[in-house]
């Protein structure tokens, strides 16, 4: 029976391919607000707001290329110049605190237009760095006047509200953990503290997060220092910084983190950079499998175009052009966990292999 069904499935797919209305399966995180800032003005005036507007539009271009080095750019720059022509909606809001304080001035809020925006990134070959984007579990020890603690919503609001804020900044996604029982019962202050990272992996697999963010920030002289260790998979990187404030140690560690996530999953449009990659899937059992699956590969930022080029009783092979390497195109698949790589080897020359799981 299964067989029969794969024939027809076969059978359709010329058809499909002409036109369907696909749905597209969640994703991983999806970040709103991207395009979007907030300032907050002194008045009304368009002096006030020509200035807000040029800032805002700068925070966008760091958020969405992920990098801000970006700001640098000569194409960038010229955007930035005429920022007005990109503001797509404006409004003006009373500046108040969370707890209904009224303060001076007002809060600017803006939307900017996004295709236009993604249209001068791709021509200045800056990356792009879509929507979907990595869940990072945060665990974070500090040595206070009181001694070493870990940061998380409950007990630390004020400070979870910084970090979260800088994040939100950033475009990235930022969870801290629970430190409940089961948290202390896997990973001790002192194991976060001294980046016991097999004490630490062991303690997020209850998250299932798709990086972990771990560190330490300490007193320095009369400053701050920060030692932190990012894993993506079996990846691992080092960052140290430094503040003398720490609100600024709290932006400059989301700072650190957005451009290593940035680096791995952003896509610079460059014909140097553009590659393609064939690959098989396998799992397919149904025509409502294959249409998610098309629509999936063709709404990656990295995939320029895609290609069926044989269609079997076993499964569908593809080809797809890419906007940048294969390594990120794999980066981003795995990120997903949409499409899991079969760990049979074989010879080079024989297609990788992936089953789908929507």
């Amino acid at each position: 029976m299964l067989k029969n069904m794969r024939g027809r499935l076969s059978a359709l797919i010329a058809v499909l391919m002409l036109a369907l209305g696909w749905t597209q399966p969640a994703s991983a995180v999806q970040v709103d607000g991207l395009f979007e800032s907030e300032r907050v003005v002194a008045d009304q005036t368009a002096e006030q707001r020509q200035q807000a507007v040029t800032e805002g539009l700068s925070d966008v271009l760091v958020r969405v290329s992920g990098h801000s080095k970006v700001l640098e750019n000569e194409q960038v720059q010229e955007l930035l110049s005429n920022a007005q022509a990109y503001l797509a909606q404006f409004s003006y809001h009373a500046n108040t605190t969370a707890e209904g304080e009224a303060r001076p001035g007002f809060k600017l809020k803006m939307r900017f237009e996004s295709s236009g925006i993604v249209q001068v990134l791709s021509q200045a070959q800056q990356a792009v760095w879509g929507s979907n984007r990595p869940n990072v579990l945060t665990w974070l020890a500090i040595e206070g006047s009181r001694g070493r603690f870990v940061m998380n919503n409950e007990n630390n609001p004020l400070l979870t509200e910084v970090l979260q804020a800088e994040a939100r900044r950033r475009g990235v996604p930022v969870t801290l953990p629970l430190m409940d029982l089961e948290d202390e019962r896997l990973v001790s202050v002192g194991e976060i503290w001294g980046q016991f990272s097999d004490r630490i992996s062991a303690a997020s697999v209850r998250y299932a997060p798709d990086a972990i963010y771990s560190g330490r920030f300490y007193r320095s002289g009369s400053g701050w220092r920060a030692y932190w260790l990012l894993q993506i998979g079996s990846q691992r990187q080092a960052v140290e910084l430094q503040a003398d404030q720490l609100r600024e140690l709290f932006a400059r560690s989301m700072d650190a983190l957005a451009e290593a996530l940035a680096e791995k999953y952003a896509v610079v449009v460059s014909p140097a950079n553009s590659g393609a990659y064939a690959f098989k899937v396998v799992g397919l059992n149904a025509v409502a499998d294959y249409s998610q699956l098309n629509h999936y590969l063709s709404s990656l930022q990295i995939v320029d175009r895609v290609e069926v080029s044989r269609v079997d009783d076993a499964a569908v092979a593809y080809r797809v052009a890419l906007k940048g390497d294969a390594q990120q195109f794999l980066s981003v698949l795995a990120l997903d966990s949409y499409l899991v790589q079969s760990e049979e080897t074989g010879f080079e020359s024989i297609e990788p292999s992936f089953f789908w799981r929507p």
